[in-house]
């Protein structure tokens, strides 16, 4: 071999053990980056409330079907928003609701209605089984007010009774309703927070219920 191929060997090898030198520690620390933990834990929070007993009622021999709940556009996240004024709006970094506000809502809607036994039968958004009555509702306030003595979490949900069986779409809505409750936090945290807004549901869930069942008792 003559000297001139044996140096451009050697000078090759070191070339490319400088390029390995100069790699692998920019991919160690690339998968370091990319599959390590964030600095921060991000909590998730449901609604959660025992389902309201009611005093015993006649069963209407009625189907209801939920349609899918909407949500006014501020409130249309996961994010869990608080106000301090009528102008502003914030949420916080690092906790959230579980699933969208009208979800939650709507879910916890259903449950009660079909644990109070008041209709023949209850069916979710997602049942193709034909229906009596559609019940559908828009979130329109849904946030933790922020004053300097305390805080309030905040619900306001408009909710629409109409008869599936009506051919006329002007004759179809039998009551259209909206409830308000404001629930003082008892304590001072997300946690808290969801506590107080799965309590206001409660109240509003009982009250929808029963304006329900007489608005269609009336009806037939």
């Amino acid at each position: 071999m003559t000297i001139y191929k044996m140096n451009k060997l050697m000078i090759n090898g070191k070339n490319k053990i400088l390029f390995s030198a100069i790699i692998f520690p920019f991919f160690f620390l690339a998968a370091c980056s990319s599959t390590g933990k964030p600095g921060y834990e991000i909590k998730y929070y449901l609604l959660d409330y025992p389902a309201p007993v009611f005093k015993t009622l006649p069963q209407l021999n009625s189907t209801v079907r939920f349609n899918r709940f909407t949500i006014a556009a501020a409130y249309n996240t996961q994010n869990m928003i608080f106000r301090a004024d009528n102008y502003s709006i914030d949420y916080f970094s690092y906790n959230r609701w579980a699933v969208n506000p009208a979800d939650m809502v709507a879910d916890m809607l259903l449950r009660d209605m079909q644990a109070s036994k008041f209709f023949h039968a209850v069916f979710s958004r997602y049942s193709s089984e034909g229906t009596n009555y559609l019940i559908e509702a828009s979130v329109g306030e849904f946030f933790l007010r922020t004053e300097s003595s305390q805080k309030v979490a905040v619900l306001c949900l408009e909710v629409t009774l109409k008869d599936a069986r009506r051919k006329e779409v002007n004759k179809r809505v039998v009551y259209q309703k909206k409830y308000r409750h404001e629930e003082l936090l008892s304590e001072q945290t997300p946690r808290g927070y969801s506590q107080a807004m799965s309590h206001a549901l409660s109240k509003v869930s009982e009250q929808i219920i029963v304006d329900i069942y007489q608005a269609i008792k009336s009806a037939r």
